[in-house]
């Protein structure tokens, strides 16, 4: 079971969305940029007033960045979307996984 975990998209998407967070948290990423600039769904709620006053309404988290403080559903919203970028891309593998094994029965035929 561990083992199935660890070869998903989705375990490794979330990794990565950790660290991403973490990086900005961190002050690494100060205007934002690899958070939400480079995640196309949190890019699209950025840009629209409702959405974005929404995710700005959270509780603030002190973080090293040039504004000094981000709400915590920027966050939340960053592994929301890792999850889903994560089951995309394992939905595609097992789709292509199917395939394979119903051409190679096929051929045995």
């Amino acid at each position: 079971m561990i083992k199935k975990i660890i070869k998903s998209f989705t375990f490794w998407f979330v990794i990565i969305s950790l660290l991403m967070i973490y990086m900005h948290y961190e002050g690494r990423d100060s205007k934002s940029i690899v958070l939400i600039y480079f995640n196309p769904i949190l890019l699209r709620l950025s840009r629209m007033d409702f959405t974005r006053d929404f995710m700005n309404s959270g509780p603030l988290i002190a973080c090293n960045t040039i504004l000094g403080n981000i709400s915590i559903y920027w966050y939340i919203g960053h592994i929301i979307s890792a999850i889903i970028y994560g089951g995309i891309f394992d939905a595609f593998r097992w789709i292509f996984i199917k395939l394979k094994s119903n051409h190679i029965s096929r051929t045995e035929d």
